[in-house]
């Protein structure tokens, strides 16, 4: 496998999937090149899909994970 060398920092945000029954799991990762897009993603992500005041059987939740 290749090496690959990255020439500007990435920031990632990593999204868990959680369900009731079967647990938790890695859903996705997203990259993002600037520190404040990749922190604002995950608190918007959170606000639109986790916003419920119970929590729900199924749902997934956005982390910033810092930088790569």
């Amino acid at each position: 496998m290749a090496q690959v060398t990255l020439k500007k920092d990435l920031y990632k945000v990593v999204l868990t999937e959680y369900d009731r029954f079967s647990g938790q799991k890695h859903w996705d990762t997203k990259y993002f090149d600037n520190e404040d897009e990749a922190r604002r993603w995950a608190i918007d992500y959170n606000k639109e899909h986790n916003n419920k005041d119970y929590v729900p059987v199924w749902y997934v939740r956005a982390d910033f994970a810092g930088r790569v």
